[in-house]
This record gives C-alpha cells, sequence and structure tokens, in this order.
C-alpha cells in the first residue's frame, strides 16, 4: 500500500552556492522516512500523483543525511523537491538551513547510501563554509562594479560596452565559484569518511552525472566540469585517505615487531 503524502512548500526560491534555483514542490524527506507502507506517492495539491519513493530509500537517504550533517556541525532540514534536470543545492533562508535535493537526482544515485553521503556532505560543505552568503555579497558588489565599469567605457565611446563589461563580472563571479566547488569536494569527502561511508561515492556520483548528458561549458561553468571534477576527487580522496593507510601500516608494523618479540621470548 502506497502513503500518500503533500508538498510542502510552493514555488520556493533559493539562492544557493551551487546556483539559484526554483521548484514547484517540496517533501521532507523527515516526513517520508516515517511513511508506513513501502512506498509512498508524492501528490500535488489536486492529489495528482508526482512521482513514486520507496520508504526504505528515504531512510536511508535520512540517515546519511543525519550522520553527515553531525560531523559538519550542521542542523540542516533535508527536502525532496520537483526536477526534471539532477541537481541539489543547499542555503540558509535565516530561520533554519536547508538541504535540496530533486527528483531526478534521486533516480540517479540508485538508492547507493554512499552516492548519498557524498551528495550531502557537498551540500553540508557550502553551509558550513557560508557560500551561499558570501555569494549573495559578492554578486551584489560585483554587478555594483560592473555597472560603475559599462559606464566609464561607454563614456570612451566602446561598442557593445555593457555586454563586455557584464561578461568579464559573470568571468570573475565563475572563478570564485569555481573554488568554492572544489572546497566544498574536498570537505564533503572529508565529512562522508568520519560518518563511516565510502568516499568512492562521489566517483560514482560525478560519473553518472557525466554519462547523463549533464555537461555544462567548463569554462563558464559555476561547476568544475565532470572530467575535472572526476580527477581532482581522486585526488582528494587519495589525500584523506592516505593518513588511515599509514596508521593501517603502522598498525601491522607494531603486530609484526611484537610478534617477533614474542617469538624471541618463547625461545
Amino acid at each position: 500500500m502506497k502513503a500518500l503524502v503533500y508538498f510542502v512548500a510552493g514555488l520556493i526560491f533559493f539562492l544557493s552556492a551551487c546556483a539559484p534555483r526554483a521548484f514547484n514542490f517540496g517533501w521532507r524527506v523527515r516526513e517520508l522516512a516515517r511513511a508506513p507502507g513501502p512506498d509512498i506517492a508524492l501528490v500535488d495539491p489536486s492529489n495528482k500523483v508526482l512521482a513514486t519513493v520507496s520508504t526504505l530509500t528515504m531512510r536511508k537517504f535520512l540517515l546519511a543525511h543525519l550522520r553527515v550533517t553531525r560531523v559538519a556541525g550542521i542542523h540542516a532540514a533535508l527536502l525532496l523537491v520537483d526536477g526534471n534536470d539532477p541537481n541539489a543545492f543547499a542555503d540558509d533562508p535565516g530561520a533554519r538551513p536547508i538541504i535540496a535535493v530533486n527528483l531526478a537526482l534521486l533516480e540517479l544515485l540508485e538508492n547507493d547510501e554512499h552516492e548519498f553521503a557524498a551528495l550531502i556532505g557537498h551540500e553540508a560543505a557550502h553551509l558550513a563554509r557560508g557560500h551561499g552568503a558570501s555569494a549573495r555579497t559578492r554578486t551584489s558588489t560585483l554587478n555594483a562594479i560592473g555597472a560603475a565599469v559599462g559606464m566609464g567605457m561607454a563614456a570612451a565611446g566602446v561598442p557593445a560596452s555593457g555586454v563586455i563589461s557584464g561578461l568579464a563580472v559573470d568571468l570573475v563571479d565563475t572563478a570564485y565559484n569555481r573554488e568554492q566547488e572544489r572546497e566544498a569536494d574536498a570537505l564533503g569527502v572529508q565529512y562522508a569518511i568520519k560518518a563511516g561511508y565510502d568516499p568512492a561515492g562521489a566517483l560514482r556520483l560525478q560519473e553518472k552525472l557525466l554519462k547523463s548528458g549533464r555537461a555544462p561549458i567548463p569554462f563558464l561553468s559555476s561547476h568544475p566540469s565532470g572530467e575535472e571534477r572526476i580527477k581532482n576527487l581522486k585526488a582528494i580522496i587519495a589525500a584523506a585517505q592516505a593518513p588511515a593507510e599509514q596508521g593501517q601500516a603502522s598498525m601491522a608494523g607494531d603486530h609484526r615487531q611484537s610478534g617477533a618479540i614474542a617469538a624471541s621470548v618463547n625461545e
């Protein structure tokens, strides 16, 4: 039997560190995870079924969220929202931080709890570093600078000055956002590892996004390109796992030394 769960918000707009996104309907994952049946029908105000999700998937998703955000020191609500293009975003509108994942991305994750953890870790890192707030401040400042530059160029007789100055602002802003994305990737991997998840989930997630055809132009994108991001993630994961591997090697060496000492004592 399917449980019916109604939307919790209509047309809410967030300016996140990843990108501004709008959605029509959203559902609290904590409530979805409490549904009594094996499947949940997500319906709109007219009782039209928009999607069906597994209760077990929602529970695994919520568990990953709780474990990773606890490590990150973030107390955020987790929302599932509508959307046809895979996406996730985070913002702190004031009352409580929010992490939102849309239905298209949830379908792409295929019930992989380690990918859940990687995704939540990345968005939690945006919140922990205050990327959303800095993006709002930066955008306002750059727009003011861009307008001033545009007026100056127009006064000097430069054709299409508004387009040129606007493009320059976009490029500066994009470079800053790309650095935020890389920082969120690095912190997200650390959060996932500390929460007990396999960091390779981050690689699988990006590989799925790349294969899905969601490949923006690297130079103008606020996200690093798929190939670049996967390469960076491999380096991040290797660096994050190195201390643990060194510790295991040290423990193994200690065990061997202890064994040798014990053997010499018994001789």
